[in-house]
């Protein structure tokens, strides 16, 4: 996809969001090893008022053996069948305890299960090739919009994802973002009972807003059974919706005090060096090649403004650490719209889709690369990405180095939005290249 030159657009309107659904749900819920489906109740979870989480009192070890007492100490989340029966008796037993600490946000789960049957082949970040899992989805900004998705596999593998648009796919655009990472960890264990992990995530990869010494985030715990296509969940979330059990607005809010807000700050600075020998066209064919040496650096700094706004700033930029596209073979006459890996521009980068059914105002992929699809170096720039208030602010300028394909240019976008109610957001985008 090809963005046109010099030109800017401003586009105004109403775009709908996800589509509500019947308002059905279950506020007592039953423990995790007791049996029964859970008495009804007229308020759905995800519009209680928010539960207290409780603080870990004493130090945990992560080595995926959730044994020390400060786990004890918590009570475990009430549990529910999600699949295939809603509210139906879960086959296996299941006990998932979630704290928090002045630094990290904790959450442990003891999976019984025959150890003969448990799927957990995936060994790579990102990666998912049908095991059982550990999933947690943290709302962090408790917008009912977005959110964070934490995955944990037997086999230690990690996943995580950021959910946009309250995993409404919306056009063309996917409910996730895979391509999103940020600092955390995981460890598993399996023994003659079942698997069992500890997940540990920093509070300042995820984002909050403070009021009154209290944080209020989101909360979904679920435990995913793949052979027997079986999930138990916290809270009560039937499956009405599509991708109901990832969805931030259905999430259990949750209260965690006495933390503050973390902003993140973090430099990654790059060198580059190497030898390049050329034999020069006007030399004699016995003449040795020239020695040249080359020398590249540059640095990414992040800097969070506040608790729900990021600065990214780049210069001379070097992308060689994103992950390689996948192969596709594209047989109609339509360009391919590859996914953005470069993590410069993953922040918030829901902000910035705009899709129009055919094609995108602004597609991030484009940055760097010339008319004639040749790649060109990208000298800086910076990005702003987040919400103040009620608003949604995406802000990015980007400069191009000049090159044999033609002269330096900028590639800037603005984008502003503000949600009406919870189908529908009006707002404006400007480009320019």
């Amino acid at each position: 996809m090809r963005c046109r030159a010099g030109v800017g657009v401003v586009l105004v309107g109403l775009v709908p969001g996800a589509v509500a659904g019947q308002m059905g749900g279950e506020n007592t819920v039953r423990a995790a090893d007791s049996a029964g489906p859970p008495p009804p109740a007229s308020t759905p979870p995800w519009e209680l008022p928010p539960m207290r989480l409780a603080r870990i009192a004493g130090p945990i070890v992560l080595d995926g053996n959730p044994s020390e007492d400060a786990w004890e100490r918590l009570e475990p989340l009430p549990l529910i069948q999600h699949w295939p029966v809603f509210g139906g008796e879960m086959s296996r037993r299941t006990v998932i305890r979630v704290g928090y600490d002045d630094h990290d946000l904790y959450a442990a789960g003891w999976f019984y299960d025959d150890p003969e049957l448990i799927r957990g082949n995936t060994l790579r970040r990102d990666g998912w090739e049908g095991d059982d899992s550990f999933d947690l989805i943290i709302d962090s900004y408790d917008d009912d919009e977005t959110g964070l998705m934490f995955v944990t596999m037997p086999s230690g593998a990690i996943l995580d994802q950021a959910i946009q648009n309250d995993a409404q796919p919306a056009g063309g655009s996917p409910p996730t973002n895979e391509n999103w990472n940020t600092f955390w960890d995981a460890a598993t264990t399996r023994t003659d009972e079942g698997w069992f992990a500890e997940v540990r995530i920093p509070l300042s990869s995820l984002g909050f807003e403070v009021m009154d010494g209290r944080a209020v985030m989101g909360l979904i715990a679920s435990r995913y059974i793949s052979r027997e296509n079986e999930k138990h969940i916290f809270p009560a979330i039937p499956p009405n919706w599509p991708m109901a059990a990832f969805k931030p607005s259905r999430a259990r809010s949750v209260q965690l005090e006495g933390v503050e807000e973390r902003r993140v700050l973090s430099l990654t600075p790059y060198v580059l060096g190497g030898v390049e020998r050329i034999r020069r066209p006007e030399t004699t064919p016995v003449a040795p090649p020239e020695a040249e040496l080359s020398r590249e650096m540059g640095a990414d700094l992040k800097v969070g403004l506040s608790s729900n706004l990021t600065l990214d700033l780049t210069a001379n930029t070097d992308f060689a650490q994103a992950e390689a596209d996948a192969l596709q073979v594209n047989l109609d006459r339509f360009g391919l719209f590859l996914p953005e890996k470069r993590q410069f521009f993953q922040e918030r980068a829901s902000i910035f889709e705009f899709d129009m059914g055919e094609g995108r105002l602004f597609h991030s992929r484009t940055i760097g690369i010339s008319q004639e699809g040749e790649l060109r170096r990208i000298l800086g720039g910076a990005r702003l990405a987040g919400r103040a208030g009620p608003w949604d602010l995406g802000l990015l300028s980007m400069q191009v180095d000049a090159d044999r394909s033609g002269p330096w240019e900028n590639d800037a976008v603005m984008r502003v939005r503000r949600s009406l109610s919870t189908t529908d957001y009006a707002g404006f985008m400007m480009t320019s290249r």
